[in-house]
């Protein structure tokens, strides 16, 4: 692997406390629930967003927790969608001749970024002129300070390259699946998911960490850099960063949760989806979440 450095100390200690301890917690936690009745351990606030016909996927919250994009079908493509949280009616914000993926805010709240047709591009978060900004495989990622600094994945003859801000950090060899690509908080840190499997690496490049070995849908930073909120088996938990605790499971019940995204002050939003049907989706918030 090219420009690859020996991982810190740091990161193999977290990465083996990570993995033990989830698989510890998911196992412990299905003898539990076979047990007793399945509580949530807290009580939270949960708002619904959106109520549309089929699903709604892929939820980003922007950055001053006021609008929350996501993805829905329309006209037989997937378009990009806008719903304040304060209440009224999602707005379209695409709605050309494409399907629409991964939606990111930038840094100010105006801007969102999406992958389609094999590139990312910027659009105005009420609609209007489309900027394209890169060639790339899978949506991609801005920096919470500057939103022109992008994080992507990009092909490089038979291998992936990892690109941020504008310089290939990371050679990725071996096949695979690339997604959810987060800068930590700090943007000191990149993790993704190579097929189901939570892998992390420094923004300045080195050898990607990975954080578990447990099957993972989707996920998201907690805005304090502690650790990643995790959507695993259709619910939600918490794999912290700090050495020697352990993850802690953050709900329960008959619902699947998917494609976490939180905001700096903590308000976390999910695609929500019936175990019953699976075919519907749609958006909620949750307010008080601690982990």
């Amino acid at each position: 692997m090219s420009q690859a450095a020996t991982p810190r100390r740091s990161r193999v200690p977290w990465a083996l406390a990570v993995t033990v301890g989830l698989c510890s917690g998911l196992a412990g936690y299905v003898i539990h629930a076979a047990r007793v009745n399945r509580v949530p351990k807290q009580v939270v606030r949960v708002k619904r967003l959106t109520d549309m016909p089929g699903s709604e996927e892929s939820p980003a919250i922007s950055s001053d927790g006021k609008s929350v994009a996501f993805v829905a079908m329309s006209g037989g493509r997937r378009q990009l969608w806008v719903v304040r949280v304060d209440g009224g009616s999602p707005q379209a914000v695409t709605k050309d001749d494409a399907d629409h993926y991964g939606p990111r805010w930038s840094a100010d709240s105006n801007d969102l970024i999406y992958f389609a047709n094999n590139s990312i591009w910027e659009i105005p978060a009420v609609g209007g002129e489309v900027r394209k900004m890169a060639d790339a495989l899978v949506p991609a990622d801005v920096s919470h300070s500057d939103d022109k600094t992008l994080v992507f994945f990009r092909r490089s003859g038979e291998d992936v390259e990892l690109v941020a801000d504008g310089v290939a950090i990371v050679k990725l060899t071996g096949g695979g699946t690339y997604s959810n690509l987060r800068r930590s908080p700090d943007d000191k840190k990149i993790a993704y998911l190579r097929d189901q499997n939570v892998m992390v690496v420094s923004a300045s490049g080195g050898e990607p960490v990975q954080a578990s070995d447990v099957p993972v849908q989707g996920f998201t930073w907690a805005p304090d850099n502690s650790g990643l909120i995790v959507s695993t088996g259709g619910e939600l938990w918490f794999v912290p960063r700090v050495e020697g605790r352990a993850p802690s499971q953050l709900t329960f019940g008959e619902l699947s949760y998917e494609s976490p995204d939180m905001s700096p002050r903590g308000t976390l939003v999910v695609s929500r989806r019936g175990l019953a049907t699976g075919t519907d989706a749609d958006i909620v918030m949750f307010s008080g979440l601690k982990w």
